[in-house]
């Protein structure tokens, strides 16, 4: 009976209109899920952000399940998620539906992303690393040339991380442009 009256309310929810979901649309948005796991996040994440960026209005949680063809369940943890690293930022519609659109500060949700997630896990790794390199013993079974090489890998992914965060600005960005700009022409 609850999932009764659960499913009726959400079916008579006042929503936005969703886009046309088109072939093209879905394909970009595969592939925008497809690469955004490389950076820790699950294939929704992408294709949900990528809806919401390309959408001329906010979009609701209704909206996107109709656009992307799936569940309320897999949905609604992931806005949550991309809220969280501020991907997206909430709208309220009315007091029941909230809709959702990007983050219009591509610098903030690049710097973001990469402070909370991906410098989290590089000090982690060094931090590991160092407590291997300090527990070793003579006679361990750990080729100790591969644990320096490694540890020089993390060094490296520590100095990139960092100065990518560091140099992470509005004008560095335009600079940036510039120079690609320029190798294309």
């Amino acid at each position: 009976m609850l999932l009764l009256i659960v499913h009726t309310t959400m079916n008579n929810m006042p929503t936005t209109r969703a886009p046309q979901t088109n072939k093209d649309l879905i394909n970009l948005a595969n592939t925008v899920g497809d690469f955004i796991r490389y950076w820790g996040f699950r294939r929704i994440h992408g294709q949900i952000w990528t809806h919401v960026f390309l959408s001329q209005k906010p979009l609701s949680g209704a909206d996107l399940t109709r656009s992307l063809k799936v569940s309320k369940a897999l949905v609604s943890p992931a806005l949550k998620e991309l809220l969280k690293h501020k991907l997206i930022i909430q709208n309220k519609v009315d007091q029941k539906t909230k809709s959702y659109s990007a983050n219009p500060n591509v610098l903030e949700v690049i710097r973001n992303v990469l402070s909370k997630r991906e410098s989290i896990l590089i000090k982690k790794a060094e931090k590991n690393f160092l407590a291997l390199k300090n527990s070793l013993k003579e006679s361990s079974q750990i080729n100790t040339s591969r644990l320096n090489e490694l540890g020089s890998m993390i060094s490296v992914g520590t100095l990139a991380s960092d100065f990518i965060l560091t140099n992470l600005s509005k004008e560095n960005i335009e600079l940036w442009k510039r120079i690609s700009e320029m190798k294309n022409s």
